[in-house]
């Protein structure tokens, strides 16, 4: 089968008549009956049901679709940067990250990339973990920056750093936690906290820290953005739990107490598809050293 097979059974798929297709596509309508009769011959499978007056897809032609538009994305998007690799530009690197990751390595990292490398372009996307990982294995991201999640089948990780975790309430809050980390005085608290959604393994860490404690928390917001969850413990909604460099320079009405003494840490980790680890070798390589570099200065 050919590209131009495919994408003129798209153009049938999305409109459901071959007149239609055939004059968006300037083919002949025969010759296009037959080029889609022809790749169903080679596929195994009837894409179209063709039995009433309107033709529709059958379920094979449904997934099929799904693939061929994915495939036929990746495909323009691997002919952009072989050509830009050609002519020896840098290309265009697309990077989730959640929140957090803005205010401890991410910024030196941008501007360690615009000073040595000028030329390669990084789109970001703050979201939560598991949009991440969605959007990493349909090669929407080439990487992402998540803390303590490895994710599912097919993600591949290294470790950036680890920190400790706080506990961040308003300033006006009477409450004083001792050094050992016992939670218990906030056993009746508000909670601002990130869903499980947001990130499964992140979230049931934070939720085992809370049963050590000997109590499940009474969550009244739930958000994965560290600013967001931060201006509304300053506003007196809640407290949260939070990386420690989530408060660094925050200049709100909060305060922090530092979770030294527990074995639990935030485990900020750069993940990528593993099937395109070859693909992206030399960035993964490029970025490790440069992350590896800022967190040892």
């Amino acid at each position: 089968m050919t590209t131009d097979q495919l994408k003129n059974f798209l153009a049938v798929a999305e409109v459901l008549n071959f007149h239609k297709a055939s004059q968006s596509m300037y083919i002949a309508q025969p010759a296009l009956s037959r080029q889609i009769k022809n790749l169903e011959d080679e596929v195994g499978a009837e894409l179209f049901d063709r039995t009433k007056k309107q033709i529709k897809l059958t379920a094979a032609g449904v997934f099929f679709k799904n693939e061929v538009t994915r495939i036929l994305k990746h495909l323009g998007q691997a002919q952009k940067t072989a050509s830009q690799i050609h002519q020896g530009e840098a290309g265009e690197i697309a990077i989730g990250h959640v929140s957090s990751a803005m205010y401890s390595l991410l910024p030196y990292f941008l501007k360690t990339i615009k000073t040595t490398y000028p030329h390669l372009k990084i789109g970001l996307l703050e979201t939560s973990c598991n949009m991440i990982f969605t959007k990493i294995l349909d090669r929407e991201l080439h990487f992402g920056i998540v803390p303590n999640e490895v994710g599912p089948g097919g993600i591949e990780s290294a470790m950036l750093y680890k920190e400790n975790f706080v506990v961040v309430m308003p300033k006006n809050l009477k409450i004083s936690l001792k050094k050992n980390g016992d939670l218990k005085p906030l056993a009746n608290a508000d909670w601002i906290l990130p869903a499980r959604e947001d990130g499964q393994v992140y979230h049931d860490l934070l939720y085992r820290i809370f049963q050590k404690n000997g109590f499940t928390p009474k969550v009244v917001f739930q958000s994965p953005n560290a600013s967001t969850n931060l201006r509304m413990v300053s506003e007196g909604l809640g407290v949260t739990i939070i990386a420690k460099s989530a408060v660094n320079g925050v200049n709100l009405n909060i305060k922090h107490f530092e979770l030294t003494d527990i074995p639990s840490k935030v485990e900020m980790r750069f993940v990528w598809s593993k099937e395109r680890g070859e693909e992206l070798k030399e960035y993964i390589e490029l970025f490790l050293k440069i992350f590896r570099a800022i967190r040892s200065s």
